[in-house]
């Protein structure tokens, strides 16, 4: 159900698209809820059911390379939280321990952040633009809203654009899936897989 969702969340028209096709959306909301409450396998494939519909349905949903960047850049969302989950003795407890949950959530929208200047460096702009990225925010006529309001060109621009719009991306995902888990669990106690 929670795969169908991420599913009908790609269909929606995204919250915002940055200028290299970025979409910012809702969609690894129901993965990282999905792994809330039934845990990191159920995340996990809730993830890979989906995925390949994102590649394709809705506006700017990007094909094969979109569905992988939107799979790379948001497993760790989940993954990150599911071995502190792991570490301090089940996701109940790291819920619990809210610092640890922004750490951990903290540290994967860091991971995310360096995972996503790598791929969209070496495969996603040069695959999809068929151009360097670094010469893509270099072009005057690029609309890079960071690194151009900071007076960054090239490979700053680049390297400062992805994180902040990666790091945005990776917060809606990551808290906005717990105040979802969190009411769920509230309401529905027995459901949590521990």
């Amino acid at each position: 159900m929670l795969a169908a969702l991420s599913v009908i969340m790609q269909i929606l028209p995204p919250l915002f698209v940055t200028p290299w096709f970025m979409r910012i959306d809702l969609v690894a909301i129901s993965w990282v809820l999905c792994w809330i409450l039934f845990g990191f396998k159920a995340g996990l494939l809730c993830l890979l059911i989906s995925v390949p519909l994102v590649g394709v349905l809705g506006p700017f949903a990007g094909g094969w390379v979109g569905a992988i960047m939107k799979s790379v850049s948001s497993v760790w969302m989940f993954a990150i939280p599911a071995f502190f989950a792991w570490k301090t003795g089940g996701t109940n407890r790291l819920l619990e321990n809210k610092w640890a949950y922004v750490f951990s959530g903290v540290l994967a929208i860091a991971v995310r952040d360096v995972v996503c200047i790598f791929f969209n460096l070496y495969f996603a702009l040069p695959v999809f633009f068929n151009i360097n990225a670094v010469d893509l925010f270099s072009n005057p006529s690029f609309l890079s809203f960071v690194g151009h309001s900071l007076g960054l060109v090239g490979l700053g621009a680049y390297i400062i654009e992805v994180a902040f719009w990666n790091t945005i991306q990776g917060i809606i995902d990551i808290y906005v899936s717990l105040i979802i888990g969190v009411i769920i669990l509230r309401r529905f106690p027995g459901i949590m897989n521990k």
